[in-house]
C-alpha cells in the first residue's frame, strides 16, 4: 500500500506530509518541502480535530445515505447553526453506534481548494481524531500533524487549555504514538469527509490497451466474415464453371454444338437472370467500395435471384450499397433493416434489372 498523506493545520493550511510506501512512512516534508514528482496514485488528507465536533449516535446498520439523513436530523436539533451550512458525515458502524463528524460547508471547500492549487485532490479526508482508538475507559492523546488530540468513549477533540480540563477532569489519559494508528487506519478508515456532496467524482479513463485489443478483435471479425464470403464466392463459382464443362460434354455426347441449345441447357441449370457469378461478383465489387458494410451471408436462388445478408453502420452506408448496385444494371429489393449491436442488419434481394 502506498499514498501521499497530507496533514492539514488548524489554520487550513497545509501542514506537513508524508509519503508511505510498504506500510512504513518512506518520506516527509513540511508544507514548504517540495513534493517529489513521482507521487502515489493515492492521496489522503488529515483533518484537524479543531474544524470539527464529533458525535457519537446510536445509528445501528442504517445504510450510509439514510445514516447521514438521520444523523443531520439530530444536529439539526442541537446545533445554534443552520444545519444547511453544516456537512455531517458518518462513519462506519461500531455495533449500535457510529461516529458522526459536523463540520463548516466552508472548511472543507477551502481544504479541497488550496490542495487543487497544488495539484492534489484527496480520495478521502480522514478527521484527525478518529485516528485513535476509540477506548473502552478514559481518554488517549497522541500528536498528529500540527495539534494535540484526545479521545474518550463518546468525545474526541483537539487539546486545549481550559476546555480539555473541563472534559477530562480526573479520568485516566493514556499517551499513544500516533504513527502507527495513522498508517492502520488508512486500510479502514473510521470516518470519511469525502461524503454527500464533497465526496470525490470519478473520472472516467480509457484504457488504451483495451482499445487496442477492441480493434485488432474488430479487424479479426471484418476479415474472417470477408473471407467467408470469399469462401462462398468461389465455391460458387467452381459450381458454375462446372456446370459449364457438364454441359459441354453433354452437348457434345449428343452431337449437338448449337451454342443457343447450350446456353437454354445451362439457364435451366443456373437459373434465370445474370447467373450466379456475374450477380455475386458485382456484389463483392460493391461491398469492397462501401467502408464499413459487411456481407453476412447469401444465397442463390434458381430464379436467378441472390439473396445477400447485409450488415452496415447505418441508413447511410446501405444505401450507397444499393445505389452502387443499381448503377451496375441490378434490380434491388431491401428488407426493413433491424438494429444489431450498434449497426444494422437487412436483406438485399438482387436480380436482373
Amino acid at each position: 500500500m502506498s499514498a501521499l498523506l497530507l496533514f492539514i493545520a488548524p489554520d487550513d493550511r497545509l501542514d506537513s506530509w508524508w509519503i508511505v510506501e510498504g506500510g512504513a512512512v518512506a518520506l516527509r516534508g513540511s508544507s514548504d518541502t517540495v513534493l517529489p514528482d513521482d507521487l502515489p496514485e493515492r492521496v489522503v488528507a488529515i483533518a484537524p480535530a479543531g474544524a470539527m465536533t464529533i458525535y457519537v449516535a446510536k445509528l445501528g446498520s442504517l445504510a450510509t445515505q439514510q445514516a447521514r439523513t438521520a444523523a443531520r436530523l439530530l444536529v439539526a436539533d442541537t446545533s445554534a447553526v443552520p444545519v444547511e451550512t453544516q456537512h455531517v458525515a458518518v462513519g462506519e458502524a461500531d455495533g449500535a453506534d457510529r461516529s458522526v463528524a459536523v463540520i463548516g460547508n466552508g472548511r472543507v471547500a477551502v481544504w479541497l481548494e488550496q490542495l487543487q492549487e497544488r495539484g492534489l485532490d484527496p480520495d478521502a479526508i480522514l478527521p484527525a481524531p478518529l485516528l485513535l482508538p476509540r477506548p473502552e475507559t478514559g481518554f488517549v492523546r497522541a500528536v498528529i500533524g500540527a495539534e494535540t488530540v484526545l479521545r474518550g468513549r463518546s468525545a474526541a477533540f483537539a487539546d486545549e487549555a481550559g476546555l480539555t480540563e473541563l472534559l477530562v477532569a480526573d479520568t485516566p489519559v493514556e499517551n499513544v504514538e500516533a504513527e502507527p494508528l495513522i498508517l492502520a487506519a488508512l486500510d479502514a478508515p473510521e470516518l470519511d469527509l469525502r461524503q454527500g456532496a464533497f465526496a470525490k467524482r470519478s473520472r472516467f479513463r480509457v484504457d488504451a490497451g483495451l482499445v487496442r485489443r477492441l480493434a485488432l478483435l474488430g479487424v479479426a471479425i471484418a476479415s474472417v466474415t470477408l473471407l467467408i464470403a470469399g469462401v462462398k464466392i468461389a465455391r460458387y463459382g467452381f459450381g458454375a464453371s462446372a456446370l459449364d464443362t457438364q454441359a459441354e460434354a453433354i452437348a457434345r455426347s449428343a452431337g449437338v454444338d448449337s451454342t443457343a441449345n447450350l446456353q437454354a441447357r445451362l439457364v435451366a441449370r443456373r437459373g434465370g437472370g445474370l447467373g450466379f457469378t456475374a450477380t455475386a461478383g458485382a456484389l463483392a465489387s460493391a461491398v469492397q467500395a462501401v467502408p464499413n458494410v459487411e456481407l453476412a451471408s447469401m444465397d442463390f436462388d434458381s430464379d436467378g435471384l441472390l439473396r445477400a445478408t447485409i450488415l452496415a453502420p447505418g441508413p447511410a452506408e446501405a444505401e450507397a450499397l444499393r445505389s452502387r448496385l443499381r448503377n451496375m444494371g441490378l434490380a434491388v429489393e431491401a428488407t426493413p433493416f433491424q438494429g444489431e449491436n450498434g449497426r444494422i442488419r437487412g436483406e438485399f434481394r438482387i436480380g436482373r434489372r
